[in-house]
């Protein structure tokens, strides 16, 4: 099984624990207290950096973590290896949480792989674009133009966004991807492939607009 497979495994099953435990009674802010990052936690449960990464709210957040994982994660791993593929996820994912200290309070607890994600499609973007994703359009998109979407979506909802979503952790690990992009590819080739991606997320809508 490579690494990509045995993280989304890992997910599903820790998913799978999580609601047995809350089943026989064990309630969820033991779960959280425990095993969720935050800033009370880094130095009273410095594992928290880890455990949390597995954690999920719901099925939903489960999900959509587990489809951009599996095309980005693949991607990166067929290309670097499974070791770096891992160093990238679990770097990005522990640079996202303490990103997150920039913003919220020590005692807010906060879960989930999608800082982890994050770096994945930052490096992806780079140094796989022409791999398709088949989420969460359903048609095929490449991997450097999802990765700017990706990152578009992100930024909006840094600025205007409201609800429970760490998007300054997602900078974290996105930017944690990208050095490792520009490392492998070089800064001038990989700023080519950024500038070249993100003229086509500007130009597809304008030609969809002056033909419709």
């Amino acid at each position: 099984m490579n690494s990509t497979f045995s993280i989304i495994l890992t997910c599903f099953l820790v998913y799978g624990a999580i609601i047995v435990a809350l089943n026989i009674g064990i309630g969820e802010d033991f779960i959280l207290h425990n095993f969720g990052f935050s800033g009370d936690n880094l130095f009273a449960r410095p594992w928290t950096l880890i455990t949390s990464i597995f954690l999920h709210k719901d099925i939903d957040h489960l999900v959509s973590n587990i489809f951009v994982l599996m095309f980005f994660g693949t991607a990166v791993e067929n290309e670097l290896g499974k070791r770096k593929m891992l160093l990238i996820f679990f770097l990005g994912a522990i640079v996202g949480d303490l990103f997150s200290l920039l913003v919220y309070p020590p005692h807010v607890i906060l879960i989930g792989a999608s800082a982890g994600v994050f770096a994945l499609i930052g490096v992806g973007m780079l140094i796989r674009p022409l791999d398709v994703s088949l989420y969460p359009f359903l048609v095929p998109v490449p991997l450097g133009l999802l990765g700017i979407l990706y990152a578009f979506y992100n930024t909006i909802g840094f600025l205007f966004g409201t609800g429970n979503v760490s998007y300054i952790a997602h900078f974290g690990g996105l930017f944690t991807g990208l050095l490792f992009g520009f490392q492998y590819e070089g800064l001038k080739h990989g700023l080519k492939i950024l500038f070249i991606m993100a003229s086509i997320m500007i130009l597809i809508p304008l030609i969809f607009f002056l033909l419709f």
